[in-house]
């Protein structure tokens, strides 16, 4: 009899275990989501049906406590201490309160993302994997992808700047006019790319009596939004003299639930750094905390949820990040030079496949529109422009552009190049030309 109750009694307190054992578990998975325990090499992701564990073992607590009782009345758990029952409630009535919220911030539509948080000197690509571009993009807090230095990429080395181009000093040799050329694909492909073109024509013909060079800080698949970024933490260390923006193709596409400017991180330090960091991020998977978010001054830039998802880098916003980029390099002490973006009639079918735009239709009407807004942009900004879109109307564009009616062939690389030559031969022919603009 003394071992059967010994018995019951474990088995009884076992459950009473297991069950607050459920009670902590349910919640912080709630909140982690996913809950990562690397000591068990266990991911616990949320899901609704985490909900009936304590249910279920509040079922067989209640059910095993009725049969034991025929026999054992004054069997005692863990449960029927007065502790355990104070904890328990401490658990559960938070939780539920909070669950409701959340369910009722999602009944209403709210949701706010806002950009990450990363601790300054933390690894940029510790967290994302690869870019879809392939091995050599590597994920980064800080520009979403970036070029790994030294790597062969698509039959091309990426220089030890990181970019697709030839070896460039980061220090600039004394007297020397430096062109940095800043885009995305377009600015990247072709070996030499336009920038290296451009800069074989700058050497045997200088714009004047000083030294010239040209190369190029462009990656694959970058907005104006990322470039604006790259050019404030890296491109200002260069010391340019001229800076030409070649952006827009990506800046239409599709982004889904986010724009651009929301998924680059923002750098902290400090020394809670990698606390507020760790918060930032637990509030961010919730409405609750996206709400908090929202209600801080420091944390505004966001993003609420829309129907249709966001542009990667909607109009308004393209035309203010041009704004700033213009800005900043004049700031840095170098001439913009704002470029718009040619196309053919009818870009391809596969860029409605790939989920850019919604229709070829739709693609076009977007990409003249952020071609007439790089040109409002230049006016308003009194910015020299080089306007391709509009050169290329009166040119045999099946022989300068690729099949997808992005990209160019080597001879519309080669006619780039000629271009920017003749516009930077043409601003260097002005008296002071880089103290008045």
């Amino acid at each position: 009899m003394a071992a059967g109750r010994y018995t019951a009694g474990f088995a009884l307190k076992l459950v009473d275990a297991a069950l607050m054992l459920s009670l902590i578990l349910v919640p912080a998975i709630w909140i982690a989501t996913p809950l990562r325990l690397p000591a068990l090499q266990i991911e616990l992701p949320w899901q609704k049906t985490w909900l009936l564990l304590p249910i279920l073992l509040l079922c067989l607590r209640i059910t095993l406590k009725r049969v034991l009782r025929r026999h054992m009345p004054d069997l005692r758990g863990l449960a029927e201490a007065e502790l355990y029952k104070k904890f328990a409630l401490l658990l559960v009535t938070p939780f539920l309160f909070f669950v409701a919220l959340e369910q009722a911030l999602e009944m209403a539509g709210f949701e706010a993302h806002f950009s990450p948080i990363v601790v300054r000197g933390d690894d940029d690509t510790e967290s994302g994997g690869n870019s879809t571009e392939g091995p050599g993009l590597t994920a980064s807090d800080e520009f979403r992808w970036q070029f790994q230095p030294g790597v062969v990429w698509r039959g091309r080395k990426v220089n030890s700047l990181g970019f697709l181009d030839r070896e460039v000093s980061r220090e600039k040799a004394a007297d020397t006019i430096r062109v940095i050329c800043m885009g995305d694909s377009i600015t990247a492909q072709g070996d030499p790319p336009y920038s290296g073109r451009l800069h074989e024509l700058l050497q045997s013909a200088p714009p004047n009596e000083q030294p010239w060079e040209a190369f190029n800080m462009a990656v694959h698949g970058y907005s104006s939004v990322i470039g604006l970024r790259l050019f404030e933490r890296r491109g200002t260390q260069l010391a340019p003299d001229v800076v030409t923006l070649y952006y827009g193709w990506n800046d239409h596409w599709r982004g889904g639930s986010m724009p651009d400017r929301v998924r680059l991180a923002e750098r902290t330090e400090g020394r809670w750094a990698k606390s507020r960091a760790a918060i930032d991020q637990l509030l961010q998977k919730k409405r609750i905390g996206q709400w908090v978010l929202s209600k801080v001054q420091s944390r505004r830039t966001q993003a609420a949820s829309q129907a249709g998802g966001y542009l990667r880098v909607p109009p308004d916003e393209y035309r203010e990040t041009l704004t700033q980029f213009v800005a900043a390099i004049r700031a840095a002490g170098a001439v913009p030079i704002l470029i718009t973006a040619p196309r053919t009639e009818r870009p391809a079918q596969l860029l409605v496949e790939r989920g850019n735009a919604d229709s070829i239709e739709e693609l076009i009407r977007l990409h003249d529109q952020y071609v007439d807004l790089t040109r409002q942009v230049a006016q308003q900004e009194n910015v020299p422009l080089l306007d391709l879109a509009e050169e290329f109307q009166t040119l045999d564009k099946s022989t300068l552009m690729q099949a997808d009616g992005i990209h160019m062939t080597r001879a519309g690389l080669d006619l780039i190049a000629e271009r920017l030559h003749q516009t930077l031969t043409d601003l260097a022919a002005q008296p002071d030309w880089k103290d008045g603009l």
